[in-house]
């Protein structure tokens, strides 16, 4: 079958089970991912089961975004049962490499973005010359640079404690570029870059978090420290300037003019100064 059919019905039925999960507080729990449920009670259908479940409307819309357009794109050119198979199969490899990552101790996850992005990344590969608008820039980029950059900023997120299973992320594109070089091999000779780089980088990820659970490369601390110290920076000047507006206020007009609120952010800023001293 081909069209968008298949795409429509899996958008529908997705969102259907989401707001099952949203509105039943016993359905998430009972298939979540969970790296326990299925080391010590075998409970396989988690790696699949997962995709039919969000955290919230919003994360349902990106992936259904995704899932829209790309998927829509595979089933016009090579049908419904590629779609689904690619969809499927990418869930499951994304969860697989959480299971992978995360031996040692309880994870848990859902939605359907290792779905989503396979779709994505198959569709890429498929699409040579195909081109993605990324927001803000202006004007569409070079699939190949936006999936090589996705694929970098995935690598570089598999930190843990950002709220977002990337490794699911990395699990699915994998697992979808993957199954579609095995489809059509000749893609090799249309986009060797691409396709090198991420079987090497994303095939280098994986065994150097697998031999290094929860371990971030140097050069990737280097980074988020730099980061995490601009926000820092950022913030306390921010307070900084407003304690010194509320100095001046006071110096003009009083401490009454300062309302309840003002007087607590006067409070805690001398109390986090005492203490740094």
């Amino acid at each position: 079958m081909h069209g968008d059919t298949i795409t429509l019905l899996l958008l529908i039925i997705l969102g259907f089970t989401t707001w099952q999960g949203l509105n039943n507080p016993t359905v998430i729990p009972r298939y979540v991912f969970s790296t326990e449920a299925i080391r010590f009670r075998r409970q396989w259908i988690r790696l699949v089961s997962p995709a039919f479940l969000h955290a919230s409307w919003g994360h349902f819309a990106g992936n259904a975004i995704t899932l829209f357009f790309f998927g829509r794109n595979l089933e016009n050119q090579l049908g419904s049962g590629f779609l689904l198979g690619i969809f499927f199969v990418s869930v499951a490899g994304g969860h697989a490499l959480c299971l992978l990552l995360h031996r040692h101790g309880e994870y848990q996850a859902l939605g359907a973005s290792g779905g989503a992005l396979g779709l994505l990344f198959s569709a890429i590969l498929l699409s040579p010359g195909m081109r993605i608008f990324f927001f803000p820039l202006p004007i569409p980029i070079p699939a190949w640079i936006y999936a090589i950059g996705f694929l970098f900023y995935t690598l570089s997120s598999l930190r843990g404690g950002t709220g977002v299973s990337h490794e699911a992320h990395l699990g699915g594109m994998l697992t979808g570029s993957l199954v579609t070089l095995i489809q059509f091999p000749g893609l090799l000779s249309h986009q060797p870059f691409l396709i090198t780089t991420l079987l090497l980088l994303g095939g280098g990820g994986v065994w150097y978090f697998h031999v290094n659970p929860g371990r971030v490369p140097g050069f990737l601390k280097f980074r988020l420290r730099s980061q995490l110290d601009h926000m820092r920076t950022s913030r306390d000047h921010k307070s900084s300037q407003r304690v010194d507006d509320l100095l001046d206020k006071v110096s003009k007009h009083g401490i009454q003019s300062l309302t309840p609120r003002e007087r607590k952010l006067l409070e805690e800023a001398s109390r986090n100064r005492g203490g740094r001293r």
